[in-house]
């Protein structure tokens, strides 16, 4: 990734913020452009990161099984240490609804519908929570095993928690695990 490339992975361009003349300011400069070049090194470690796992991956299933093979090995052992082969399986559902479809009427075909799981969810809003109690009430009464998952949206609980701060309303900061702080924006053009 070339230089310029990086940069566009930054919000800002720390040299925009070159003609700050105070002191604070000139500090302010340089923590600016501290912040952009830990962002270019983040970008560069995530990358050499990828490329890392992906180099990994090659050797443990292409390349030492390749020449495991070649020589009929099965186990090397050498000093207490061993590489041995094992059958490697991967896969995944389709995402696409009609492949999905496709999938799991080969696994009912083949007789392993056993491993075809079914959920169905039904949303109901705050006001309605004793109408979704008893709708799970009355499916275990009829031998559904249920389970319900109650919960507030992660940006909905930060907005509700800065509101309530901002206005003096109460709220426990502790059972959020909340933290109030500053922090620093910075954006480009």
């Amino acid at each position: 990734m070339s230089e310029a490339d990086l940069w566009k992975t930054i919000e800002a361009d720390a040299d925009a913020f070159e003609d700050l003349t105070t002191e604070a300011s000139t500090e302010l400069a340089g923590l600016i452009r501290q912040v952009g070049k830990v962002q270019t090194d983040l970008v560069r470690a995530e990358e050499n990161l990828k490329l890392l796992k992906r180099n990994r991956d090659r050797y443990l299933h292409e390349l030492i099984p390749q020449k495991m093979q070649e020589t009929g090995l099965e186990k090397v052992v050498v000093g207490g240490n061993s590489v041995s082969l094992a059958t490697f399986v991967s896969g995944t559902m389709p995402k696409d609804p009609m492949q999905r479809d496709i999938a799991l009427s080969h696994l009912r075909e083949i007789g392993a519908s056993d491993f075809i799981k079914n959920q169905v969810s039904v949303s109901f809003p705050v006001s309605e929570d004793n109408r979704a109690r008893a709708m799970q009430a009355d499916l275990e009464e009829k031998g559904f095993d249920t389970a319900a998952k109650t919960w507030v949206e992660p940006q909905t609980l930060k907005k509700l928690i800065r509101e309530r701060v901002e206005s003096g309303q109460e709220i426990d900061l502790e059972i959020f695990n909340a933290h109030i702080g500053t922090i620093a924006k910075i954006k480009g053009e």
